[in-house]
């Protein structure tokens, strides 16, 4: 190893690991349950207190981190029809300009091992995710399943790993490929996404056998939000004002739900500590930001809800993001509020691409200065454009427990705007049914007070007229406009530039906002669709949406993943024999799927009516 040290060591570009889990909280308090990931990263590292995701749903999240761009200009908005899935995200061609080419481009391989995005399958494994040097991932109907792992690499014929775990498969396989990378002399960017915490079907997911022990009588925590009674539920809207309290048997079923996603993640812990350790013997662990993030958060009780996610809230939206490299602080939390879509230009930059060559349609901002400085001594006024995050969603919800198996919760689309500062946070939520909720969530955390319900007071009238304006911007918005709202909100009157909403709620200002158009909805759809969204602001707004940088998809069709044709593991797998399984353990008794066994594969070209 010291030899590949050397060799490497006029190499200054920093490589870059990327964890991502899938589903996992950051408001419930898993992380404190991985103590690895609180020793190498958190004490060594900085963790953003303040990162969300642009969407609470796997696939339009993940579409959203690998395009730097809002859902809305992405038009990847659910995890299957009619939203999106990965056959959309092929047929709309924004698999041909995204992360992996521009990665490769400042000279970087890129690789990725785990989960894709939704929709990848057994059925179009042979049409593999563009622009990755090497791409080994988890594929449909059998990612539900952790003791029945089956993958493609690069496109080739799907291959079922019997024995193993798929925490245990993803950590074999990442870390051959961490292995691959550091005896080349290229920097590397190498993307490991393991299916934990999500669900198995209904169920909770399924821990390795060695860690299925662990935590026993562990209860989800009860916070404000927890089930709560109906003077605080008839505040909510839509489905939620009318749902019934949890019953003793759902309570005990989001216990058995919390337990085994903390259950499921001492795997992912251990894939941290495998890399870090590999990373050091190579002499490259200096020299590599290590982050640390999901695709979305999770709920589990939450406003009478015992799982799932894709709610606008803070326990769906909030998501863990540590951060441990090169030229960073150690043992720092930090305020500084980010997205998901600012991901692909922190690594441009660190990767130090020439921004003449980054991609124009970049929603997002590079984070690498807040990275390095994460506590800034001048703080921003309160709604400053860097405190603005946009979240939406389109479509349905599920509940992720046995007991509402198949039941979706319909009209779950909607707007949201945060405020995040430390002085004053707000969160304002436009639903589909035009129904709104405003809460503050400085002094409001869990958010159970909906202050626009019943008679609003009049300073919250003046404040919803400005929130209800940077929505309206941030709905649609495209490149500069994302980055800074502000710049499309100025009053005419204005002596100096309104830069934030401490500026904006000035009373002089009051009729210009009062007389901005409104946030609206013509009905609750389960796709975004211009005609029904309408007034856009500015005006012209909607002829962008991300439509110049990707292909129509008004008629396209999805394959379906087909059915399970191997069987599972018999018996669990991942037991303690297995914590240091090697590529050549793995690959003693694999099974290549058959015809038979894989059912129709979709043909290469495009999928439509």
């Amino acid at each position: 190893m010291a030899g590949l040290a050397f060799g490497r060591k006029n190499c200054h570009k920093p490589n870059i690991v990327f964890i991502m889990s899938d589903d996992q909280d950051r408001q419930l308090g898993s992380l404190d349950y991985m103590p690895v990931l609180q020793r190498e990263l958190v004490a060594k590292g900085v963790e953003f207190e303040n990162h969300f995701g642009t969407v609470s749903n796997c696939c339009p999240s993940r579409a959203s981190l690998l395009r730097g761009q809002a859902a809305h200009s992405t038009n990847i908005t659910h995890v299957r029809p009619p939203g999106g899935n990965y056959d959309k995200w092929r047929l709309a061609g924004e698999d041909l300009n995204y992360l992996p080419h521009w990665i490769k481009k400042a000279g970087y391989k890129a690789e990725m091992v785990g989960k894709f995005l939704n929709g990848y399958s057994q059925a179009n494994y042979h049409i593999p995710p563009k622009g990755w040097d090497h791409v080994d991932a988890l594929l449909e109907p059998y990612i539900n399943n952790f003791n029945n792992v089956v993958m493609s690499q690069n496109g080739e014929r799907p291959v079922q790993y019997r024995g193993f775990h798929s925490n245990d498969v993803v950590r074999i396989k990442a870390l051959d490929r961490l292995d691959r990378l550091l005896n080349d002399r290229n920097p590397f960017f190498l993307a490991i996404m393991p299916y934990a915490p999500h669900v198995a079907g209904s169920n909770p997911p399924t821990p390795q056998a060695r860690h299925a022990d662990m935590f026993p009588g562990l209860q989800a925590p009860r916070f404000a939000n927890w089930n709560p009674v109906d003077e605080i539920q008839q505040g909510k809207s839509v489905f939620l004002k009318d749902l019934e309290r949890m019953n003793s048997e759902a309570e005990a079923s989001a216990d058995r739900l919390f337990r085994g996603r903390i259950q499921s993640i001492q795997g992912i812990d251990e894939i941290i500590e495998d890399v870090i350790s590999k990373l050091d013997e190579a002499g490259q662990l200096d020299n590599t930001y290590i982050i640390y993030t999901t695709d979305n958060g999770y709920h589990i009780g939450a406003h009478r809800l015992p799982g799932g996610k894709a709610l606008p809230y803070i326990q769906d939206t909030n998501l863990p993001l540590i951060v441990r490299g090169p030229k960073m602080p150690k043992g720092v939390k930090s305020k500084v509020a980010s997205a998901h879509l600012d991901f692909a230009p922190t690594f441009l930059e660190i990767m130090g691409l020439d921004k003449a060559e980054w991609p124009e349609f970049l929603d997002g901002r590079s984070l690498l200065s807040d990275w390095r400085d994460p506590v800034p001594k001048k703080r921003l006024e309160i709604g400053s454009a860097k405190e603005i995050i946009n979240i939406e969603f389109w479509g349905d919800k599920i509940v992720e427990i046995p007991e509402y198996a198949g039941v979706r919760l319909v009209n779950n689309s909607y707007k949201t705007l945060r405020i995040v500062s430390e002085e004053s946070s707000w969160m304002f939520l436009h639903w589909c049914t035009n129904e709104m909720e405003l809460y503050n969530t400085t002094a409001d955390h869990w958010e159970i007070n909906n202050l626009a319900r019943g008679d609003v007071a009049h300073e919250h009238q003046r404040l919803i007229h400005r929130l209800n304006a940077i929505l309206m911007v941030t709905k649609s918005c495209t490149g500069d406009s994302c980055r800074d709202p502000w710049s499309a909100l100025q009053p005419p009157q204005a002596r100096s530039r309104v830069n934030s909403l401490a500026a904006a709620m000035a009373y002089e200002y009051d009729d210009f906002y009062e007389q901005m158009p409104k946030v609206h909805f013509g009905k609750c759809m389960l796709y975004q669709d211009e005609e029904n969204e309408k007034p856009f602001y500015p005006p012209g707004a909607e002829k962008g949406l991300g439509k110049a940088h990707r292909k129509p998809t008004d008629n396209w069709v999805s394959s379906s993943p087909g059915t399970v044709g191997v069987r599972p593991n018999q018996t669990p797998a991942g037991g303690p024999e297995q914590r240091h399984a090697t590529m050549e353990d793995l690959m003693a008794d694999v099974h290549v799927l058959t015809d038979e066994e894989m059912g129709p594969t979709v043909p290469s070209e495009e999928l439509r009516d």
